[in-house]
């Protein structure tokens, strides 16, 4: 494939991905009677006395999708000594009418509101260690809300392409932390198995991945137990290398969709 046409197939992926704006709160059409406290000029955690225990539930299987430290690129490892920074993009869909959303957020007024999901940028560094296993780092803030993640995850490269091997496998285990909210801490952690194959400066991907999440509420107005959720899903998406510009685009498909994008620099 030709270089130009590579270019112009990875602005198209990328622009599909990052059409719908970065701030998903917008209003939708059910209107359900929302939960209103001014206290930050976006949607935040905040625990009320309706949340139930499988609304409770429900909510940390699809937290632990938002918070998952996605992979965002093809199998290959970066290589000793390789330090790699990019700025990521993904968006979760949820349906913030659900109980299970309504019922652990507020809003600043009551016609505002979750919508259909939840978007953020991200900021990743990863580093090689050796020529078979990187580690990394993310971390993301909502500056008016309550709440940032954090996660750090490590590539370890199973197989490498190359002479008789046709495609790199890795494998990733990654954890994530929710931090900022006062009533409520979450996090998650995963294992994905990936396969790619390099064509030129193209590697398309696909992965599967097992995760699990828990979410523990620490609020005056409920008293629930921990609730925990395991799920396994997949994803596919491609990466492209020009010089130290990395491009990669990715859908992941499970109990909720998601797809991310990101822009990075290797040095």
């Amino acid at each position: 494939m030709r270089p130009f046409s590579t270019v112009i197939i990875a602005v198209g992926l990328v622009a599909t991905f990052a059409h719908s704006p970065a701030n998903a709160q917008v209003a939708d059409t059910a209107k359900p009677v929302r939960h209103v406290n001014d206290k930050f000029s976006n949607s935040f955690f905040d625990l009320h006395p309706e949340l139930t225990k499988a609304e409770f539930k429900e909510f940390a299987a699809e937290l632990g999708s938002v918070l998952r430290f996605r992979q965002l690129g093809d199998s290959s490892t970066l290589g000793r000594g390789v330090f790699e920074i990019s700025a990521d993009y993904a968006r979760t869909s949820i349906d913030g009418s659900k109980g299970a959303w309504n019922n652990t957020m507020s809003h600043p007024a009551a016609d505002h509101s979750l919508g259909q999901s939840i978007a953020a940028p991200r900021v990743v560094a990863r580093f090689g260690v050796s020529d078979r296993v990187d580690i990394g780092a993310w971390g993301t803030l909502s500056p008016h809300s309550n709440y940032g993640i954090v996660g750090i995850d490590s590539k370890i490269a199973l197989m490498k392409q190359g002479p008789g091997r046709p495609i790199s496998i890795a494998i990733r285990p990654s954890i994530s932390s929710l931090v900022g909210p006062s009533e409520l801490w979450a996090g998650s952690g995963s294992i994905d198995v990936s396969f790619s194959r390099s064509l030129g400066l193209v590697s398309p991907y696909v992965g599967f991945v097992t995760t699990g999440s828990l979410a523990v509420e620490r609020s005056a107005d409920v008293d629930l137990k921990p609730a925990t959720a395991s799920t396994a899903f997949s994803y596919a998406g491609i990466s492209l290398n020009l010089r130290r510009l990395v491009l990669s685009g990715e859908v992941q498909i499970g109990r909720v969709t998601s797809y991310g994008i990101r822009v990075g620099t290797r040095f």
